[in-house]
């Protein structure tokens, strides 16, 4: 994505397109947006080492003490849509994982974890989540790198093909997707403009008093909202809007980068910021370390 020719793509009309996939009936289906938005961002399958997962190994179970494999998600409360995820060629965090600051957990696990890993608690009883009060748990298949979060779908919901995803938060347990699959698209749009794309933060410092609320109040005028809901990672409560070729990303709770743009071109991406104002720090795309480079 150097500023050559190519299609442009308005993600202002982003939220159409999400609501679309949504209503898909067709299980074959369900990947084609999330398939799509990489590409559209640059995104290629390395066809190189990938993070492994999509199949529950009895060799590597044997090797399990009892806590351990007391912790282990059986595999009818594995949801198709995450088995089919792993094995997608063109999954992003499989074979680029450096883009993103999230360990996967495979095979999933019970929170409440009973070998204590898991750093989550399950629902409280009076949960308006929990639809069977002898089953509070969740069922964890990605966390932030320090643990920090944890995102998991109800022990409930584990017979579903495609089921509803939550993050732990300070607050309990909170929606995160609506589905799986929206979950590991909405994933992407976190790690895939901020690696692959040019990209842009803004200094709140040189915003003044009320600064960052008048830009984000900028950023919302100029550019619809993506239709996700709020990223939860830490602190963060990130929403997304979107343009003719560009992202931008307003985070009110965050502590570091609040206000961000990126561009599937340069020219995209300043033309954005002209639009919006203040100073801003622009940058090249980086493409992901290899394995080798990360080992440095």
């Amino acid at each position: 994505m150097n500023g050559s020719s190519h299609e442009l793509i308005d993600y202002g009309r982003f939220a159409e397109r999400l609501a679309a996939q949504r209503a898909e009936p067709d299980p074959a289906k369900r990947w084609d947006l999330y398939r799509a938005f990489q590409q559209e961002w640059g995104y290629v399958p390395t066809g190189g080492r990938r993070w492994s997962g999509g199949e529950q190994s009895e060799a590597e179970a044997e090797e399990l003490d009892p806590e351990e494999l007391a912790a282990l998600v059986p595999p009818e409360r594995v949801p198709a849509a995450l088995t089919e995820w792993w094995r997608l060629p063109f999954n992003s965090f499989a074979d680029s994982w450096q883009m993103y600051w999230t360990n996967p957990v495979w095979p999933p696990t019970w929170r409440p974890d009973p070998s204590g890993y898991g750093v989550s608690d399950g629902l409280e009883p009076d949960s308006p989540l929990a639809a069977d009060p002898d089953d509070l748990r969740l069922c964890c298949f990605m966390a932030e790198y320090e643990y920090c979060n944890e995102w998991a779908y109800l022990s409930t919901e584990g017979h579903l093909p495609d089921p509803r995803v939550f993050v732990s938060t300070d607050d309990g347990w909170t929606l995160q997707a609506d589905s799986m699959s929206e979950f590991f698209l909405v994933l992407a749009v976190t790690g895939l403009p901020d690696t692959l794309a040019w990209h842009a933060r803004c200094d709140e410092r040189k915003l003044g008093d009320g600064g960052f609320d008048a830009m984000a109040a900028r950023i919302a005028g100029t550019l619809p909202e993506l239709g996700f809901h709020p990223w939860r990672e830490l602190t963060m409560t990130k929403v997304f809007h979107g343009g003719p070729d560009v992202l931008a990303s307003v985070d009110p709770t965050g502590d570091d980068f609040r206000l961000c743009a990126y561009g599937r071109t340069e020219e995209a991406l300043r033309r954005l910021l002209g639009e919006l104002g203040g100073e801003w720090e622009v940058r090249r795309p980086r493409p992901p370390r290899t394995p080798e480079e990360s080992k440095g």
